[in-house]
């Protein structure tokens, strides 16, 4: 009984090895691609497998393409290897495995097939810079756009600096890339490729040839100059303007700007602008530029700094007075002289000045219209009429401009001894003219007496005449 169980065991092992392998023999493989992918560019290299999960010995493997059976060197393996694609290896592919045993060669279901495509590798494309200069200057705008045959498909595009790829490009579904306000560090070679999206997989292209940007810095600021050098003008006067530029640069043109607008003007080489009859208008801030060859390019400066023109009328006339009002003061006495502007400045010095010289200049350091000074007169330094008058030079903007003289006023000195003189004949007078009036009153009052007098006597020869009663004669007692 024991020794028939070793038999047994053998038996029922024997069983399942047969029943597992039948059910091998039924289970269909999988066929994908190693790369995951079922898209290739010509040339490059294919690897289909044909897998199974088993735990038994499996003895070669069949790949078929279109349903007929490809060419391999051995079964041996799990995997169909094409090393250089090409258009016409492009179809549906399967496998199947096979094992041997007692009954024979045993081959599995064919799997289910994957399509593989074959198509050609993107065209390489070619970097246009627009514009084209073989050198630029900071400041300017440079367009790189990559440029290739048409595909319908979607696209992505990479631009290269010195191999490095360009992080700053954003969009990359354009195929231009915009530079503006080019700097020294733009300074490079530049090249760019597309990625075709699609088919499971990114396909890119070949990378364009390289084009190089050199960019150079602007050309050193001129000095701009103002002949004559002050920046105040008046109405109607003439300026120039001179652009200066470093030396020993070579100078091929200059422009000047008006609040950044140029001037319109035939330009001379030595760069000189005249402004003529300034007027209001003319008021503005004023820049200039030049350019000089390099490379076959004229490169500008850049601007110079901002000189500003202000435009005023002319100054008008101070007032001018004298206190007292008259003109006239005595020997030794004093007289006080003012001067008013007729607005403020930022500095502003009055001028006080006779027929002969300038008596005194009063300077004012803040906003003041009006200065005034006292004079102590002397007969011996004044034998007539002296003509007293003021003017002021006022400070604008850098530039001091006098003023037109003020309207003259008299001053005379009178002695002290013809003053006397002067006071004795208004008291005899003023005695004339008193007698006079006295002389009307006693006239008055001696004539009204002489009625008095008169009335008097012709009433007493009325009372001495008789008075008649019944014939008698009547006295008065």
């Amino acid at each position: 009984m024991y020794n028939l169980l070793p038999g047994c065991f053998h038996l029922w092992f024997y069983f399942l090895v047969e029943l597992s392998l039948y059910e091998a023999v039924l289970q269909r493989p999988n066929i994908f691609f190693s790369a995951s992918y079922a898209t290739y560019l010509t040339g490059e290299a294919v690897s289909l497998e044909c897998q199974i999960t088993s735990d038994f010995t499996i003895h070669g493997y069949k790949f078929f393409k279109n349903n007929q059976e490809v060419a391999m060197q051995t079964h041996s393996t799990n995997k169909y290897k094409i090393r250089t694609a090409k258009r016409n290896d492009a179809g549906s592919y399967t496998c199947l495995y096979w094992i041997s045993d007692t009954r024979g060669r045993q081959e599995s279901e064919v799997s289910f097939p994957v399509s593989l495509s074959i198509i050609d590798q993107p065209s390489t494309p070619s970097l246009l810079v627009m514009p084209q200069q073989s050198l630029y200057f900071e400041g300017e705008t440079v367009t790189l756009k990559c440029q290739h045959p048409a595909i319908n498909s979607q696209i992505t595009y990479h631009f290269y600096k010195d191999t490095s790829r360009l992080h700053t490009y954003q969009d990359t579904s354009k195929s231009e890339l915009h530079i503006s306000s080019l700097s020294a560090k733009d300074s490079g070679t530049y090249d760019c490729e597309y990625l075709v999206l699609g088919h499971q997989r990114t396909i890119p292209s070949g990378k364009s040839m390289q084009q190089t940007i050199t960019v150079t810095a602007l050309s050193s600021s001129p000095l701009l100059k103002f002949l004559p050098s002050y920046t105040t003008f008046i109405n109607g006067e003439n300026l120039t303007m001179e652009c200066e530029a470093p030396s020993p640069v070579h100078v091929t043109l200059y422009r000047f700007y008006k609040e950044e607008e140029v001037l319109q003007q035939p330009l001379s080489s030595k760069g000189i602008y005249t402004l003529k009859n300034i007027t209001k208008s003319d008021q503005a801030e004023y820049t200039c530029m030049y350019w000089s060859p390099k490379s076959n390019r004229e490169i500008p400066s850049t601007q110079s700094l901002t000189q500003e023109i202000y435009v005023i009328d002319p100054l008008r006339p101070p007032l001018f007075f004298v206190d007292p009002p008259s003109g006239k003061i005595w020997d030794g006495g004093n007289v006080t002289l003012y001067c008013s502007a007729p607005q403020e400045y930022e500095k502003t010095t009055f001028h006080f000045l006779n027929d002969t010289d300038e008596i005194i200049s009063v300077p004012t350091y803040k906003k003041q219209r009006t200065a005034s000074v006292v004079i102590n007169m002397r007969k011996s330094n004044y034998t007539a009429a002296i003509k007293y008058f003021c003017q002021y030079t006022a400070e604008i903007k850098g530039r001091s401009l006098l003023s037109p003289i003020s309207s003259q006023v008299k001053i005379v000195v009178v002695a002290r001894g013809s003053l006397l003189w002067l006071i004795a004949i208004g008291v005899g007078a003023g005695i004339a003219v008193l007698l006079i009036i006295l002389g009307l009153i006693y006239w008055v009052l001696l004539a009204k007496k002489d009625n008095k007098k008169e009335k008097e006597e012709k009433e007493e020869k009325e009372d001495s005449k008789p008075i008649r009663d019944g014939g008698c004669k009547v006295t008065s007692l």
